[in-house]
């Protein structure tokens, strides 16, 4: 995974400068955020309190459960998993990157049930799908990030209604009376932005990061990463900007505390290119800085992180446990179970991890079929437990 691929080659601050300038007043017409009301503070604030960690050994995955999804005259072809999530139904729902079609699928028997939208231009229709939740009155909300768009279904697939906003990474349906967006707004700063669910109105907007950071916030927010704790009524966010865990009160969107421990051979992104006018193209593609990969919450207690050392390459796994009394634990990752949860990559033919999500006390895996059965095979799903009594 390069940390420069989706970068654009402005080497020159002129230009930079009239495409963000360009960029920032599009957003705020797109948006429509004159609105908003911006909680005081960002992440790094040293105001916010830091939640000390206590280590406690190492946690595994013990593999419950393997489901295969084969074909069959309804079941649409699958082409590759790149997110997954689990309805409050229990059932299976995707987002195929190639077809970029969501389909909800009942894994207990393999039958397939419905898709949410489809490609194309008019009502109801989007660009590409990349990220997708769903409210507790089982309304589903689909990301369309090339067009900066999230469409609104009912249960059934039947389109809704859609709003406009650019630069959204994740959208989460919340519990409280609230739809959240994961975006970085006209002044090129990460937030989490929550609105009206009836009328897609901004309640509040809460900064995730500050304007030194500007450059690794514009460039990088498609590697942020939300959870949302039912239990605590509360998001995690994980970003590129300082790799701390931050917790947000999800009603009145304040930060109440930030945690969490750098991997080893940790190497961050040098204070010169923070700014939006440091740094060239061919320079940032030099480069060997750790990434923020995936944050994945089990059980609303086990808190799942990874990064990526592009230095090695190498993927390493980080495991919080919340306690309600306030304190975290933190966990290394088994070695056998860190390998369970590498990236797929075409290379391993199919033996590694397409999408991963979390539903109650379970993980799921998604495996990309085999070659010696793509023919029929829409690919894998795992469940696996967490055992944290290792030592």
């Amino acid at each position: 995974m390069s940390t420069v691929r989706g970068y654009v080659d402005l080497s020159s601050t002129f230009r930079m400068r009239i495409f963000l300038f360009a960029g920032a007043l599009i957003v705020g017409a797109i948006a429509g955020c004159g609105g908003d009301r911006v909680l005081e503070g960002a992440s790094d604030d040293e105001r916010i309190p830091e939640r000390q960690l206590r280590y406690a050994g190492k946690v595994a995955l013990e593999l419950r459960e393997t489901v295969e999804l084969g074909f069959d005259k309804d079941m649409p072809g699958i082409g590759f998993v790149h997110w997954m999530g689990i309805s409050p139904e229990g059932t299976l729902v995707v987002i195929d990157r190639v077809s970029h079609q969501a389909h909800e699928i009942n894994y207990q028997d393999g039958k397939y049930i419905r898709s949410f939208g489809r490609t194309g231009n008019g009502p109801g229709e989007h660009s590409t799908a990349d990220d997708m939740s769903m409210d507790p009155e089982g309304r589903v909300y689909l990301l369309d990030k090339r067009r900066g768009q999230i469409l609104r279904y009912d249960r059934t697939g039947r389109y809704l209604d859609r709003t406009e906003s650019i630069h959204v990474s994740k959208v989460h349906a919340g519990r409280n009376d609230g739809i959240y967006f994961l975006r970085v707004n006209s002044s090129l700063i990460i937030e989490l932005q929550r609105r009206d669910p009836a009328t897609w109105s901004v309640l509040n907007s809460t900064p995730l990061s500050n304007p030194k950071q500007s450059f690794v916030s514009f460039r990088m927010s498609r590697v942020a990463r939300l959870c949302y704790n039912a239990s605590l009524q509360v998001f995690y966010y994980l970003g590129p900007n300082d790799y701390m865990v931050k917790v947000i009160d999800a009603v009145t969107g304040e930060i109440t505390a930030k945690f969490g421990r750098r991997p080893k051979g940790f190497v961050g992104l040098p204070d010169r290119y923070h700014d939006i006018e440091r740094g060239t193209f061919d320079e940032l593609r030099q480069l060997e800085i750790t990434k923020v990969g995936s944050m994945t919450l089990v059980e609303d207690r086990y808190l799942f992180v990874s990064f990526y050392h592009r230095r090695s390459p190498t993927w390493e796994w980080v495991v919080y446990m919340i306690n309600p009394s306030g304190t975290i634990d933190v966990f290394d990752l088994e070695d056998v179970s860190s390998g369970l949860l590498q990236p797929y990559s075409h290379h391993h033919d199919g033996v590694r991890m397409g999408a991963v999500t979390a539903a109650r006390e379970s993980i799921y895996i998604w495996r990309p079929p085999r070659t010696e059965v793509a023919d029929k095979s829409n690919g894998t799903m795992e469940i696996h437990v967490v055992k944290s009594d290792l030592y």
